[in-house]
This record gives structure tokens, sequence and C-alpha cells, in this order.
């Protein structure tokens, strides 16, 4: 018995569906555990770091801008100079699971806040407002071990030149991997200067919290590696236009440039493509019945 073209139809639509929401599944899954590895990033020390995404995974944005692991302080990381304790490596984006999912590789030392080694926090600028980050990054002075989402947050006081006067633990909110709308930042003091720290003492609001790891010096001696996942549902829906981050110096800086909105789920796509597909068999169906 011939097919009619009618009948195809909803065949079709659920075939595109289907594929669609193949396309939608992501072959890597991520997974924050202050590694970069999942990502397809190899982070070695002595020049060894490879930064090739895994081929399996849709990345929203990508920024490299590495340099000589064993720079001194007269390196060129751009803008300004500080070879590999202020080298900022490499950022990766990808969205899986209505989570915005961000890896930093950092050639800052991995204890963290003696004289050189500040981290900034991360600044997401949306089109809605200004979101922030805590990063955190310990005392310092010593070897540390992983940071989590809930340890405590750092701000660090820099000299004119942007090195490390002193720590201290942030606003006892302001824990590390908390999401905060519209903070407040302080500027790094080298030119030009621009947004490095949050800190909520005079605004800023809490929104949640982001799935966190901040690897300092668990997996390198050289590199320090900070990966987080924040749910979209944070946002409210505003798009997401820039992921920024900086040493607390400001020395380097990695951007991505992005147009991120939360989307539905998978079971509402799923749904709707198979409601598309059924209405022109119901309507035939109810057709017949008229007839």
């Amino acid at each position: 018995m011939p097919t009619c073209s009618r009948c195809l139809r909803p065949i079709l639509l659920f075939a595109f569906a289907g594929l669609f929401l193949a396309g939608r599944v992501h072959a890597a899954t991520l997974t924050v555990d202050g590694s970069a590895a999942d990502w397809g990033f190899s982070v070695a020390d002595n020049n060894a770091s490879t930064f090739t995404p895994d081929g399996g995974l849709s990345l929203a944005g990508l920024f490299v801008e590495d340099s000589d692991d064993l720079a001194g302080d007269g390196g060129v990381v751009g803008p300004n100079l500080g070879g590999q304790n202020y080298d900022a490596e490499a950022m990766a984006v990808a969205v899986q699971d209505s989570h915005l999912y961000i890896v930093i590789v950092s050639g800052q030392r991995p204890d963290n806040g003696l004289t050189r080694y500040g981290p900034g926090d991360l600044r997401i600028l949306t089109s809605g407002g200004d979101y922030g980050v805590e990063i955190g990054g310990g005392a310092g002075g010593g070897a540390g071990g992983m940071l989590v989402g809930g340890d405590a947050g750092s701000t660090y006081t820099l000299n004119s030149n942007g090195f490390t006067n002193s720590q201290a633990t942030a606003n006892v909110a302001q824990t590390a991997g908390s999401v905060w709308q519209n903070p407040d930042w302080i500027l790094d003091p080298i030119a030009p200067q621009e947004e490095t720290q949050l800190q909520i003492d005079g605004g800023g609001t809490y929104v949640g919290d982001a799935i966190y790891r901040f690897s300092r010096n668990t997996f390198s001696t050289q590199h320090s590696i900070i990966e987080m996942a924040i749910p979209l549902s944070l946002f409210g829906g505003e798009m997401i236009e820039n992921i920024i981050w900086h040493p607390a110096c400001g020395n380097d800086i990695l951007s991505i440039s992005t147009e991120i909105v939360p989307e539905p789920g998978t079971f509402t796509l799923a749904a709707l493509a198979a409601a598309a597909a059924m209405f022109p068999v119901l309507r035939r169906r109810r057709r017949r019945v008229a007839e």
C-alpha cells in the first residue's frame, strides 16, 4: 500500500525532533572537579600545557592567551608584565544541563595571596545587569588544598605596582562560589584600571551559589584551575554577554563575548515536537468523524 505524503509528515517531524534533540546531547559531559581534563585541556608545567577542546564538547566560548611558564616578573602577559605569577592562560565556557560551566586556567602559583598571587573574582555582564562570582584564594604563604563552594572568600589589598600587601577574609556571606547581582567592584591599581574584586559591603544582592572548585596546587605546581557550574536560572532570563577574569592586580585578562540565554529543557522541546507532529493527525481524524 503506498504511503501518502501527509502520513509521512508526523514521522518526519518526529525524526527531525529526534535529530534536533540528539544534537543537543553533548558527547562530552562536564564535571566540576577542579581539573580541566574533561574540557580536553592538558595542564602541565614547563610549557607543556595544551588547550585544545574535547571534540565532543559544544563550547559557547574559548579564550586562550598563554605565555612562558618560566617567565619571571618581567615577562609580558598582557596588558602588563608579570610572567607566570600573573598569567591568565585560558578560559572556556559551555552550557549543559541548564548550567553555565566555566573553567579558568591560571599561571598564578598555588599558594595564592602572598605578595604576587592574588586572584580576582569572576565578572559576568548580562543584558540586565552585572554579576560577580567570589573566587576566594586563601591566606597564602604556603601550598594549599582545593577550595570548594562555601569556603571563605578573600579580598586583597595591593600597592601601586600590583604587588599584594595583605589578604583578608571577605564579608562572611561572600563565600567562594557565591553569586552576586550588581556588587561593588575594587579596581586594580595598574592602568587601565578595571574591576577585579567584588565586594558586597556597599551593595550587591545574593542570588545563589555555583558548584565550585579551585584546584590551587592539587594538579600542578605552576598552574591553578578554577572551575564552576552556575545555574542559568540565577540570571533571570537575561542574556549573558561577557565573562571576564583578571588576577587581582589586573596584569592579565581573560574575556569571552557570548550570547547565552536560558533555554527550554529537553523534555519541553520533546513535548513541543510531539505536539507539532500529532496536530495534523488529530485534525484529519476530526475531519473524518465530521464526514
